[in-house]
């Protein structure tokens, strides 16, 4: 996640060598109109920046809802709606940020201070909120002027730039907050290039190009549609016939889309990571008291350790996904500068057969153990299933798959109904927003319902600490602790590949794994 230091509070932000797409030396003429057609495989859930939690839906927010800050191709924080990086108090507990002018909304009201002030404390009290612990330090929002915002922080808080270069720094329309409330995801209305129209639940959502847009000017494409797919292999086929122009590539279709002379490979390596979140406390559901939930693997660290040891990443990699991810037993990537919180941890990319056998008989449980296993319902997740039983069959779990549709995971995740997820994260820049909400025990995606103070402490001294090789060593006693407690297994890194029609220019991918189109186009 960031390779270069960044002014202000930016120190301490993630560095990452995007491998983003490969661009030629002049870039393509493209030319005005025409819908640009993105195929993807789940249904986003609230098109609300303050409700989202799906990576689904920062693609349709990628092209619709602009931030205060930005990410580049090579992860640095840039500008977005903010005029300049934030500047900080000498005591770094007061963030004052300078605006962009001149801009509207997409409903032609005015972008301000007071817009910002109202989506940021949204984003901090509304009910259900997935931003309020991303926002937690906040402790105040004041206004100076209709240019400037100034955030008072409770503490030090590393992590504020980067959080704001995503959903917690999107500012949505004021009138249509008051108009709509909590249903703003009904139509939403924010800053930028492309403007809702419509949205088919299952099928497809609609965006057109913004008459209000500060830079309409760049805009290509007259409309952006995104439809959903959810079949990889359907999705390539669609690809090849050209009713869609972009799609994420399943390792299943990679092969036909790589010898499609029609088309091109674009990639990154993905900031995030996939995993498998245990339930151990998430009874009730998410943010509510954590109970112990009584099953095995969630009274038992050793049978988590257990279940653990007996995957063999390397076999995942290389059955399931012919070789191309990166596999890996922590949040943050090799190629990031905070990967050195992982020195002298263990990570066994292979099975420990013998050692989880261990663990199994420590825990005193007897065979075979019932692990219910929440995935996806694609070809690629029926055979991480598959791989996964046979590696624990062995140890004595009897694995038994749920394949569930995306959205309806997610809400059982939240309600807790679960014993264990296969779920994956897109990754920040920051290590704070790869790790903090989804074990720290105030998180707003702790699923697992994950609570231990050795981590608490580690991951909020983390956000309070400035200095790169300092937070580090909170990281460090972090992840020590989650070894052993074993909440979250993580599993590998993607590489994101997207498929990408020849008569398009224009279209990126990040480290992020967002699609970029704004500002593509159908070549001339």
């Amino acid at each position: 996640m960031a390779r270069s230091a960044l002014a202000g509070l930016a120190i301490g932000v993630m560095s990452l060598t995007a491998v983003a797409a490969a661009t030629s030396a002049s870039p393509p003429a493209l030319k005005d109109g025409g819908t640009f057609t993105e195929g993807w495989q789940n249904d986003p859930d609230a098109l609300d920046p303050t409700l989202s939690g799906t990576v689904d839906g920062r693609n349709v927010f990628i092209d619709m809802c602009e931030k205060l800050y930005d990410i580049d191709g090579q992860l640095n924080i840039v500008p977005q709606l903010a005029a300049v990086l934030p500047k900080f108090s000498e005591n770094k507990k007061t963030a004052t940020i300078k605006l962009r002018k001149g801009i509207k909304f997409n409903d032609g009201t005015p972008f301000n201070a007071a817009a910002v002030k109202q989506s940021l404390e949204r984003h901090k009290t509304l009910p259900r909120s997935m931003r309020a612990s991303e926002l937690a330090p906040v402790a105040s929002i004041d206004t100076q002027g209709s240019e400037t915002v100034i955030l008072h922080l409770s503490s030090r808080y590393a992590p504020l730039t980067s959080q704001l270069a995503d959903r917690a720094g999107m500012i949505m329309s004021p009138k249509a907050l008051d108009e709509l409330g909590d249903k703003f995801a009904t139509n939403p209305v924010c800053v930028g290039p492309f403007m809702f129209k419509e949205r088919v639940a299952g099928d497809h959502i609609t965006l057109i190009k913004s008459p209000y847009y500060y830079a309409k000017s760049k805009v290509h494409f007259d409309s952006i549609v995104i439809k959903i797919i959810n079949d990889t292999a359907a999705r390539a086929a669609n690809l090849r016939a050209h009713s869609i122009d972009v799609a994420p590539i399943a390792t299943t279709e990679l092969q036909e889309v790589m010898h499609d002379t029609s088309l091109r490979m674009i990639k990154s390596t993905s900031i995030g990571y996939q995993g498998l979140t245990i339930n151990i406390g998430n009874k009730t559901g998410i943010g509510k008291p954590y109970v112990n939930v009584g099953t095995p693997l969630a009274k038992s660290a050793d049978l988590r350790r257990a279940f653990e040891l007996a995957l063999d990443r390397k076999q995942i990699n290389k059955v399931v996904f012919g070789n191309v991810q990166r596999p890996n037993c922590f949040p943050f990537p090799a190629q990031s500068f905070y990967a050195a919180a992982e020195k002298g941890l263990p990570c066994h990319l292979t099975a420990h057969v013998a050692a989880a056998k261990a663990a199994f008989k420590r825990s005193g449980a007897s065979a075979p153990v019932d692990v219910h296993l929440v995935l996806g319902t694609t070809t690629v997740a029926a055979r991480l299933g598959a791989v996964i039983q046979a590696q624990e069959r062995p140890i004595g779990f009897r694995v038994t798959l749920e394949p569930t549709e995306f959205a309806t995971g997610l809400s059982r995740a939240a309600a807790g109904k679960f014993d264990m997820y296969q779920l994956g994260w897109s990754g920040r820049v920051d290590p704070d927003a790869n790790l903090q909400q989804f074990v720290n025990s105030k998180g707003s995606s702790n699923y697992s319902g994950y609570t231990n103070a050795v981590v608490d402490r580690a991951t909020n001294q983390a956000r309070a600490i400035l200095d790169p090789q300092r937070r580090i060593a909170q990281y460090h006693a972090a992840l020590a602790q989650l070894q052993k407690d074993v909440p979250l297994i993580y599993l590998f890194n993607q590489i994101n590949r997207f498929g990408v029609s020849r008569t398009v220019g224009g279209v990126q991918v990040y480290g992020d794994g967002l699609i970029r189109a704004a500002f593509g186009g159908f070549k001339k």
